[in-house]
């Protein structure tokens, strides 16, 4: 991947000052994006917004990818119609970037829109070839690529129209890094990113994974990286199945109480 280096200073123009009531008509204005799963959207409203990270965490197989799908699918509906109206840039890392189901899922969206009569709307095309097109994929394999690509992401993103970027999964490169070199990369990581969602106004979702902890004779079973990742995130969801059944758990939102709810996918 050959790219540009750049500092986060480039894009950042200077702070400017403005009031609460200004940010409270601007997230007023962005809304959220949304699964359109009613009792999972009943977690998601107000959480995924533009200029914030959530963490999705759980076991494998918990429906973490499958919801970032979803949520690639729907961040392309006009905002009149609960969505965006822009595209998504997925960043895989685990080779989980699975195209038959995420072309599966964009044709049951599309029939079901279709069914509510959002067809009717001239300015909305929504159909299985314009959502897979707005979708773009980038595979990374070691965390110096992720970095870069976070540095290109500034150039790459001025004419796209990107209003979610997911990282999945992030808990895959950073664990092969020390505990030292770690806390460095997850640093400048986060900071990187924060200036990109700000500047360029997009949702971040990153996926993790659990881990097991010792403490003392106790163990623990907690998303990796602890607590200096956990207060680096805007919200924190902790998925899980249970034979047919999926669980979302909000742990951690600066927007909205926590809560937990069944789901289907």
């Amino acid at each position: 991947m050959n790219m540009m280096m750049a500092s986060s200073n480039e894009i950042s123009d200077g702070k400017q000052k403005t009031t609460a009531f200004s940010l409270l008509q601007e997230e007023l204005l962005n809304g959220c994006i949304l699964s359109y799963n009613e009792n999972l959207d009943s977690i998601l409203k107000h959480v995924i917004v533009p200029q914030s990270i959530t963490e999705l965490t759980g076991y494998p197989g918990s429906g973490k990818t499958q919801v970032c799908f979803q949520l690639c699918i729907s961040v392309q509906l006009p905002k009149c119609c609960g969505g965006y109206g822009g595209a998504a840039l997925y960043i895989s890392t685990n080779r989980n970037f699975a195209v038959q189901r995420l072309t599966d899922l964009a044709k049951d969206f599309t029939r079901q829109f279709h069914q509510m009569g959002i067809k009717k709307d001239p300015d909305v095309d929504l159909n299985e070839k314009t959502i897979l097109k707005n979708i773009h994929c980038i595979k990374i394999d070691t965390t110096l690529e992720l970095l870069a690509c976070l540095t290109y992401l500034r150039q790459y993103l001025v004419d796209k129209n990107i209003r979610l970027i997911v990282i999945d999964s992030v808990s895959y490169l950073l664990r092969q890094l020390d505990v030292t070199n770690r806390i460095v990369v997850i640093s400048k990581f986060f900071l990187e990113l924060r200036v990109l969602a700000e500047h360029f106004n997009f949702a971040v979702i990153l996926t993790n994974d659990f881990t097991t902890r010792v403490d003392g004779e106790v163990t623990l079973v907690t998303p990796s990286f602890g607590d200096s990742f956990y207060h680096l995130v805007n919200s924190r969801i902790i998925l899980s199945k249970t034979g047919f059944a999926f669980r979302a758990k909000l742990m951690k939102s600066i927007f909205c109480d926590c809560k937990e709810v069944e789901f289907n996918i």
